[in-house]
């Protein structure tokens, strides 16, 4: 989106939103499976979560994480001004909003769908209401190297030799400084590659950023795909910070790592671990970084950021990138495109304004890189994962 009234877009949207907000006073969540269960702790650590409401019986029986689980009619009638998020499929949001509207209860009013919640409403509840700057994802990227090299990396990294410089300790300790300057909490805050187990600084960098910033933020990972075990030393940092380790396990890909990984999972034990499997999908998503052009016209340009909207931001230094692929594919396949197209978190920065960056305000509206991805439309084309090219 394009800045017209910087430093003012969402403040009639706002008043709307707190006005709605304060009669409400605690939100519930309608659905108990993955999408309600990762918001919950969001919500609680604001002190507003109001409990979770599912339909099914055995649910309502068990509970969720230890809380109690409600029937939606006992819950209204005992909170009928509560706002409730959606937690479920497309499928199902609709029948269960038309569920919650025999109670009186409205989209858009009182009853919000997850994807708005946590992207446009909860961001400006926070920002405005509880006066903190809320970031859903922000990641630094410590190395560029990898141990693989996937065909069509989403961050391009194939393109980077084994033998390339990794970050500085002193610029990873700076962009976390610059981020937790400006920012006041963030869902998640992660360190990437490449894989980042390879940067020979990464247990220097764990413990500078979990001593001094753990509080601002409710998950603190690492992403690696599983190719390296982890030293005792990064281990007892992991649980000294309550750091989560995100393994990408491509066993299902590459057979040959499934004796790594056992050894890995075996080694993570009393470690907070979070797997994706290509078990469950085996496909990648092709952002067309080598294929596509969709030229130069800034409204075509515009539509197609509008539509993709990640939620993927990386700091280096001062510079925070609206989109960590954007800023790693031009650089690492020695485009140089964009590389402007980033917020200075450095001196006195506006937080408002970066407030309406975070939600996709700029000046032109859209990123250089946009020209050269696929963005949303990248889920209609699907490649394997994790395809190994032959090393140079």
């Amino acid at each position: 989106m394009q800045w017209t009234k910087q430093g003012q877009e969402y403040d009639t949207e706002s008043e709307m939103i707190l006005q709605k907000y304060k009669s409400a006073g605690r939100i519930a969540i309608f659905g108990g499976g993955i999408l309600g269960r990762d918001l919950a702790p969001l919500l609680e650590s604001y002190h507003i979560f109001g409990g979770f409401i599912d339909n099914s019986p055995e649910k309502q029986q068990n509970g969720i994480d230890g809380k109690k689980v409600w029937d939606a009619s006992e819950y209204l009638s005992q909170y009928p001004n509560a706002w409730i998020v959606i937690a479920a499929t497309l499928e199902h949001t609709g029948e269960i909003a038309e569920q919650l509207g025999k109670f009186g209860k409205r989209m858009g009013e009182d009853v919000w769908e997850y994807g708005e919640f946590t992207r446009k409403v909860f961001p400006i509840l926070s920002f405005y209401y509880f006066k903190k700057l809320y970031v859903e994802l922000a990641q630094i990227c410590v190395t560029e190297r990898c141990t693989l090299r996937c065909q069509k990396c989403a961050h391009a990294c194939n393109y980077v030799p084994i033998s390339a410089d990794d970050m500085p300790l002193e610029e990873v300790k700076k962009s976390a400084d610059c981020f937790f300057e400006n920012v006041d909490f963030v869902k998640e805050f992660v360190l990437i590659g490449g894989e980042p187990l390879l940067y020979k600084r990464l247990e220097e960098a764990i413990a500078y950023i979990g001593e001094r910033y753990r509080k601002q933020m409710l998950l603190f990972a690492v992403t690696t795909n599983g190719t390296i075990t982890p030293d005792d030393t990064i281990l007892g940092l992991c649980r000294k910070y309550d750091v989560t380790i995100r393994v990408s396990d491509y066993s299902a890909t590459l057979p040959k790592l499934k004796k790594q990984y056992g050894a890995l999972y075996k080694k993570l034990q009393g470690i907070h671990t979070l797997v994706w499997d290509t078990d469950d999908t085996d496909s990648w998503y092709d952002y067309g970084f080598e294929s596509v052009d969709h030229g130069s016209d800034p409204e075509i340009l515009m539509d197609v950021f509008d539509r993709c909207k990640t939620p993927c931001r990386e700091i280096r230094g001062n510079r925070y990138y609206y989109c960590v692929m954007a800023r790693s594919v031009s650089e690492n396949m020695k485009r140089y495109v964009g590389m402007e197209d980033y917020f200075d978190l450095s001196g006195e920065a506006d937080k408002k304004h970066l407030f309406e960056f975070e939600m996709g305000y700029s000046d032109k509206g859209y990123l250089d890189m946009c020209r050269f991805c696929r963005g949303a439309e990248a889920v209609n084309h699907r490649i394997p994962a994790a395809i190994q090219e032959r090393r140079q």
